[in-house]
């Protein structure tokens, strides 16, 4: 009992504290015929919260600590197509429903650190197993000095106020490849 305690206490931090009674649940609601009502659910602005990760280049594992400081996220549909946009991004993050294997945030290497939560966490506290439900794939890229970075975020719509996920980023910087990744929470703004 404690440790589930301690695992609804650590949801409520991860996720910005998001009252998830109080929200739409979209269990039962991954497959693509759903997509329509996923998209209308996800148009809005987000705050976006950065917690830790880490970068994997030539062989060394950099961790880095949470952001504070969340972002806005605007999320916006523009007939069939869903974008994402920020100020500070160059082109949109488009969004689509992912059609992929179960993610997997654990790993059994000990240098890389742990997320703040895992999708194993995730569905144990709200009762439903991440294929269930609504997984979102967003794509974009930038070039900074020259060098292009790709990014990918993979969300889970937890509920009309709640996005969970991993942002990940790819690069070569110096002939070196790059990868950094980092858990982001996602909590509906109330306009």
């Amino acid at each position: 009992m404690k440790s589930l305690f301690s695992m609804v206490c650590l949801l409520a931090t991860a996720l910005g504290g998001t009252a998830m009674a109080e929200q739409t649940s979209y269990c039962g609601m991954s497959a693509s015929e759903d997509w329509t009502t996923i998209r209308e659910a996800l148009v809005g602005h987000w705050a976006i919260t950065h917690q830790s990760g880490y970068a994997v280049a030539g062989g060394m594992i950099i961790p880095f600590p949470a952001d504070p400081e969340a972002e806005v996220l605007t999320i916006a549909q523009f007939g069939e197509v869903l974008e994402a946009s920020h100020p500070e991004m160059q082109a949109p993050m488009v969004l689509q429903l992912a059609d992929e294997a179960r993610w997997v945030m654990e790993t059994d290497d000990p240098a890389i650190p742990k997320p703040t939560l895992t999708l194993s966490d995730l569905e144990l506290l709200v009762g439903c197993d991440q294929m269930a439900l609504p997984r979102i794939i967003g794509t974009t890229s930038a070039v900074v000095d020259g060098v292009r970075m790709d990014f990918v975020n993979r969300l889970v719509l937890v509920d009309s106020g709640t996005l969970y996920g991993v942002m990940e980023m790819t690069t070569v910087a110096h002939g070196t490849p790059v990868t950094a990744q980092r858990t982001v929470s996602l909590t509906r703004q109330v306009q």
